[in-house]
């Protein structure tokens, strides 16, 4: 059931792609052969995980490359 979430996610609107594509243009985890992310960020987090971790524990956090 949870695979299907980005399936109904709504699309991103212009403003939107340039925030994601931004932030992980920064973070380094943008492609070269992709200019502009047009597909919203999701990530399943595994039933094991913390509740620190969940929320971004860590000294650097950053988006992770897919």
């Amino acid at each position: 059931m949870v695979r299907r979430i980005p399936s109904i996610l709504p699309d991103l609107t212009f403003e939107e792609a340039l925030e994601v594509t931004k932030i992980h243009s920064i973070a380094g985890t943008l492609t070269k052969g992709t200019p502009l992310l047009t597909k919203r960020p999701y990530r399943a987090p595994h039933h094991t995980v913390s509740a620190n971790s969940l929320v971004g524990g860590g000294r650097i956090p950053k988006p992770r490359r897919n």
